[in-house]
């Protein structure tokens, strides 16, 4: 899988520009605040359904404008999608955003989840050992629904079920007496949904920590070992069987209703589970350096890549945002030698620290505006999209399922 070509009208800076890649390491470098972590967002716009960095989709239009739009051009090498593929979506500034599939509307973001595939590593996930268990629990959800979407529909109805419930527990005493029964329907339906979501969680966990050992023996050359772990409310480690997980949870659910009560709020759910990261038997938030930590961020960036090969038979594409100038030379040249046979792009103030890399193309980025693209290893296509006539087909369609609150119901932890 790699993105061809993206266009950008009205997004953020960028007025209108085609940016083409190679299906190797593609460098868009220029100086701060030009542009060029927007063309990123404008990529893992169709790999999430929702921007990494703005809090409301009219942040993502020009300031002038009413409308911003993204085309892209990618490539699909799955068994059952040959061939070439494009994604675009139409975000007007007080309305909800569209998206299409070769040039047909999607009724819902979710439809589109999962056609294109992306793992971003920016300098926040670099906080992802230390931070809270919400951050952890964000970087479970986004890397499986990009494999499984019915993870989002889960998700979803389980927020949808939390928010009902803490209606409930919210209510005057007198006042929920009525909704006694109804309270306990919610906490059926909440344990279903907690046992299914958290074998999901387990089973990809399972196969990060596997594959977050293989990067750290590279990087540390086997001095160090770290191990990743699901913490959840049932403290329950036998994934296998469902009905006892689902059991479990009802139980909490159940038995801890006066205290739920006292807080007006769920207190018990996949919502408050975490993942245990140990580096050599001692938990990594506060028996590692940040060197550590960083290298931990690292692996398991590069171990949500391998677990989606195997899932798809196929690399994502690869988005680093001015990740490299965060990272000492060692984890800098682990990365640039670890990124043969995938497609990355990368984002840098200039051109440095390269000149031992295989890059396909620099691009420069300049108030929005594409100075230079050196391909070195491909070849120019002559044939160029006319992206007009596309984005004149973009209808207006409403969004009937809200894929952007994905974690987001998250209490304080």
């Amino acid at each position: 899988m790699y993105c061809k070509k993206i266009k950008l009208q009205d997004f953020r800076n960028i007025e209108n520009e085609e940016i083409e890649f190679s299906d190797g390491i593609n460098v868009i470098f220029g100086e701060n605040a030009q542009g060029k972590t927007n063309i990123l967002e404008g990529i893992y716009l169709f790999a999430r359904g929702k921007s990494f960095r703005a809090f409301k989709d009219k942040e993502l239009v020009k300031f002038d404008k009413s409308c911003a739009y993204a085309i892209m051009d990618f490539e699909k090498n799955g068994i059952n999608n040959n061939g070439e593929m494009t994604l675009g979506v139409e975000i007007p500034k007080y309305q909800n955003k569209r998206f299409y599939r070769n040039k047909v509307k999607a009724s819902k973001t979710s439809e589109i989840i999962g056609e294109f595939r992306a793992v971003l590593f920016c300098p926040s996930h670099l906080g992802i050992i230390k931070d809270s268990p919400s951050v952890r629990r964000r970087f479970l959800d986004v890397a499986i629904s990009q494999l499984r979407p019915i993870y989002i529909k889960m998700m979803n109805q389980y927020n949808h079920v939390v928010e009902n419930r803490n209606a409930i527990l919210k209510m005057d005493p007198k006042e929920r007496v009525g909704f006694i029964d109804m309270l306990d329907v919610y906490s059926q339906e909440l344990a279903y949904l907690c046992a299914d979501i958290a074998i999901m969680r387990e089973e990809y966990i399972k196969k990060l920590d596997s594959w977050v050992k293989v990067f750290f023996e590279e990087m540390t050359k086997g001095k160090e070992k770290p191990k990743i772990t699901y913490e959840n409310n049932a403290e329950e480690k036998d994934f296998e069987k469902r009905e006892l997980l689902k059991n479990k949870y009802f139980e909490l659910l159940k038995n801890n209703l006066e205290r739920e009560f006292k807080y007006g709020a769920t207190l018990y759910g996949i919502h408050k589970d975490d993942l245990k990261i140990e580096l050599n038997g001692k938990d990594a938030r506060f028996y590692s350096s940040q060197g550590q930590q960083r290298s931990l961020a690292l692996a398991m960036k590069m171990a949500e890549g391998e677990i989606s090969r195997e899932y798809s038979g196929e690399y994502p594409v690869f988005l680093f945002d001015d990740v490299l100038s965060e990272l000492d030379d060692t984890r800098k040249q682990f990365i640039l030698s670890s990124i043969e046979k995938r497609q990355v792009i990368i984002t840098a103030c200039d051109k440095s620290g390269f000149d031992k890399t295989k890059v396909a193309n620099f691009i420069e980025i300049k108030n929005g505006q594409k100075i230079e693209n050196c391909k070195d290893n491909i070849e120019e296509n002559s044939q160029q999209s006319d992206y007009s006539e596309d984005i004149e087909k973009i209808e207006d369609i409403e969004d009937i399922e809200d894929i952007d609150n994905i974690g987001n119901i998250d209490d304080e932890d």
